[in-house]
């Protein structure tokens, strides 16, 4: 057929609203190739007006590295993603201590050096694991997601803020409550920045805060299937960042050095002891919004169509 043919097949595809790949190897097809909101041209016996025309070029050409593409471009999507919702899940936490310190006549919870310590420090490493995340083995079952889909969308917004991030503030402001209460604090009650006591209730801030990401970086490693089945195992990034978390909150807590750069005081094991119903509530909590979320799903797939 003629390039004009070629070109009227691509207009009336793009009218009926699907996204349009195009591939072809000859000048008759550039016209085709240009037109589409994808045109793939062959690297090897594709002429040069083919491949100046078209937007990818299969230095192969094999259409199987057309698949492959659409699977890695899926991939950084959802890895993009995951890395989102794992930085803006801590962002809770950091907040919330100062909210309260505002609002209610107790001593502040978190202060600024240590929020850069978990920024800049033990959440680093896991974060860019979560940036190099293996492709998910149903990544090409699921159907293409909109054009207009963005990166940071409503249901990102909701897990992140709203779910994780929720857990995670109230798992830090109790283990700071739970010290100050526990040691005899009253509400109201003033503390030095160097009263012992005060000291050991931020720690217990930071510790909690901490122990909640160790848990929420394998929640991260997928929107929809469960913990148990990305395991921790898989990814060698992650599992050195939460060595990397384990040994920095060690040396926050439990190092004379580590407790005057960041204003800490070593805490007793009660106090760890107190963050693990927290940690098990955000599995429990995540596993099941994930579960309703592959139930509704399946629904969905099986609901005839018109």
């Amino acid at each position: 057929i003629t390039a004009d043919q070629k070109l009227r097949v691509v207009e009336a595809l793009m009218q009926q609203g699907p996204v349009v790949a195009v591939t072809g190897d000859g000048v008759n097809d550039a016209p085709a190739l240009k037109h589409a909101h994808v045109g793939v041209s062959m690297g090897m016996m594709g002429t040069d007006v083919a491949r100046e025309a078209a937007d990818v070029v299969l230095l192969d050409d094999n259409f199987a590295s057309i698949v492959n593409a659409i699977e890695e471009g899926r991939t950084v999507f959802e890895n993009i993603r995951k890395f989102l919702t794992y930085i803006l899940a801590h962002n809770v936490p950091e907040l919330v201590p100062y909210l309260a310190f505002s609002l209610f006549a107790i001593p502040l919870p978190l202060t600024p050096i240590q929020i850069l310590s978990i920024d800049m420090g033990t959440d680093s490493l896991t974060a860019l694991g979560l940036g190099v995340e293996a492709p998910d083995p149903q990544v090409m079952r699921r159907r293409p997601r909109p054009p207009g889909a963005r990166l940071f969308d409503r249901a990102v917004a909701v897990r992140a803020y709203l779910v994780l991030g929720a857990i995670e503030a109230v798992a830090a402001m109790a283990a700071f409550l739970f010290v100050l209460y526990g040691s005899g604090w009253v509400y109201g009650q003033t503390l030095a920045s160097d009263d012992p006591l005060y000291l050991h209730a931020t720690t217990a801030c930071l510790s909690a805060i901490i122990v909640m990401q160790i848990v929420n970086v394998f929640l991260c490693r997928s929107a929809t299937r469960s913990a148990w089945a990305t395991g921790v195992r898989g990814n060698r990034l992650i599992l050195w960042g939460v060595v990397l978390e384990v040994v920095l909150i060690l040396a926050i807590d439990y190092t004379a050095l580590g407790n005057t750069i960041f204003g800490t005081a070593p805490i007793s094991w009660r106090v760890w002891l107190f963050m693990l119903p927290f940690a098990v509530a955000l599995l429990g909590i995540e596993e099941l919004r994930k579960w309703c979320g592959r139930l509704s799903g399946h629904e969905a797939r099986d609901k005839p169509r018109n």
